[in-house]
Parts: structure tokens; C-alpha cells; sequence
């Protein structure tokens, strides 16, 4: 495995701005909110708790160039990119797009539109 860097810290300062503002604006979990779920976040729990605040980005770090970025440190690192979720749910996500994570909402597959219904994450 080569020395790569995680693009989220390539700019520390700035991660560190973006998190504290999303921390204060309390945002309710986006992803529970697709699902229909209980959105709000303890903002209060420790790092690593599975109902954590974490941030997430909209565009994935990883699929960066489906959002115009031209680096995954432009996608990682822009605002209007980040959203809260907790962390079992950004765990989940993964590297999935917004689109695909809605079309699981719907019970869909996101890649067989006429497929079965899929499973929804861990029922919370």
C-alpha cells in the first residue's frame, strides 16, 4: 500500500471549521431522515459511539469527480458537500451516492430499478 493521505485532513484547519459548524447547527441525520427513522443526533456522545455525530460528505470522498471536484480534497473539504449523520449510518452509506441511498429508501436497488424490495440498514 503506498503513503497516501486521507484527503479529509489535507486541510486540517478548515475539516476542523467545517465540523465545529455543523456541530453547532445540531443537524437532525440525514440518512435517517430518508428512511423515515428518529434523525436527531446526541451531539453529546463520544467519538466512536455508533449514534455519534460524524460528517459526512453528500459526494463521496472516493467518486469525487461526480461532483465537479477536480481533487477529493475540493470534495472532502467544501461545505455545501458536508452534511451530519450519525456514524453507524455514515459507516453504512459508505461510498454510495445520495441517489442510491434514496433509491434503498424506496426499497429499490439502486443498480435494478425493477428489482425486490431490499433489506433497510441495521432497523434502527
Amino acid at each position: 500500500m503506498g503513503n497516501k493521505t486521507n484527503p479529509r485532513y489535507a486541510n486540517g484547519s478548515l475539516r476542523t471549521k467545517n465540523r465545529r459548524r455543523l456541530r453547532a447547527e445540531e443537524r437532525p441525520c440525514w440518512i435517517c431522515q430518508l428512511f423515515g427513522r428518529n434523525s436527531h443526533i446526541d451531539y453529546s456522545l463520544p467519538p466512536g459511539h455508533p449514534m455519534s455525530f460524524e460528517v459526512d460528505e453528500l459526494i463521496p470522498v472516493s467518486r469525487y469527480w461526480l461532483g465537479g471536484y477536480r481533487t477529493p480534497e475540493q470534495c472532502a473539504n467544501d461545505y455545501r458537500n458536508l452534511a451530519s449523520t450519525h456514524r453507524c449510518c455514515n459507516q453504512w452509506r459508505g461510498n454510495k451516492t445520495v441517489d442510491e441511498v434514496k433509491a434503498i429508501a424506496r426499497g429499490m436497488s439502486p443498480k435494478k430499478p425493477d428489482s425486490d424490495p431490499l433489506p433497510q440498514p441495521w432497523g434502527l
